[in-house]
């Protein structure tokens, strides 16, 4: 199975894992993210235009050979089951700021690939992040999940994908577990955050389950000094993102 992710660092941080992971359950994704640091979707749309080469371009957690490349270089390097859009994690809260470009960009790809398409929901800021919309310290984190679950569901709507990733459901979950205990900077994923978006990808893509007691992940770190998650936490992980897809009802792929 290949998957292309048209995204920027949150598709990164989700990412990593993916293939290691479904690897340890016996099958084969290999996951590629066409990353800009925090670009949002009419940019992806921009760039789709002027073919201009923006892009680094990652193959299973690890910068390709390719690096900077434009869109339609990342697009026909293989042939791809699924393509996923997202939008930048500050406008993912209002649906209007997907659109028209959204529908421009899906239209454009579709003469180049006949994958799948699905939506990536992403994740609200912990609650010591400040964000001109929720107001400093503290964030309203219920709030601005509340608006995500929102806006990616209009957006399904509008634009014909009916499958939504729930990788920001993953991280509420896991928050109630862990507090503001997911990310590394208030907003990108850590590896804990990285370990559980990366186990629901891999059990919503196949719609398989596994307990994982035999994987081992291997630390692909942001700053390669932070060792990767214990394997004790594996199967609370498991047991959240298992959740998060059930939670997911109406927007799975196999429902």
């Amino acid at each position: 199975m290949n998957i292309l992710c048209v995204g920027n660092s949150f598709a990164v941080d989700v990412s990593t894992y993916v293939h290691q992971i479904a690897k340890a359950m016996g099958y084969d994704i290999n996951i590629h993210v066409l990353y800009i640091g925090g670009c949002p979707i009419d940019l992806h749309y921009k760039n789709y235009l002027s073919k201009d080469c923006a892009y680094e371009f990652y193959v299973n957690g690890e910068r390709n050979p390719l690096f900077y490349c434009d869109l339609f270089k990342g697009l026909t390097y293989t042939k791809y089951d699924f393509i996923t859009f997202q939008q930048r994690s500050g406008d993912s809260v209002d649906s209007k700021t997907f659109f028209p470009e959204l529908t421009l960009l899906m239209e454009g790809i579709r003469k180049y690939s006949d994958a799948t398409y699905l939506l990536h929901k992403t994740w609200s800021y912990a609650k010591e992040f400040s964000h001109e919309r929720y107001g400093s310290n503290p964030m309203d984190q219920d709030a601005m999940d509340k608006d995500i679950k929102q806006a990616y569901e209009e957006a399904s709507k509008i634009s014909g994908i009916p499958y939504i990733i729930p990788s920001g459901e993953a991280i509420r979950l896991a928050r109630l577990k862990y507090g503001d205990n997911l990310t590394r900077d208030g907003y990108h994923l850590n590896e804990r955050g990285r370990l559980l978006t990366g186990i629901l990808w891999v059990f919503y893509l196949l719609n398989k389950e596994s307990d994982l007691s035999n994987f081992t992940p291997r630390g692909f770190t942001y700053d390669d000094i932070t060792p990767a998650v214990d394997k004790s936490e594996i199967k609370d992980l498991v047991e959240i993102a298992k959740q998060a897809i059930k939670n997911n009802k109406g927007h799975n792929l196999y429902e």
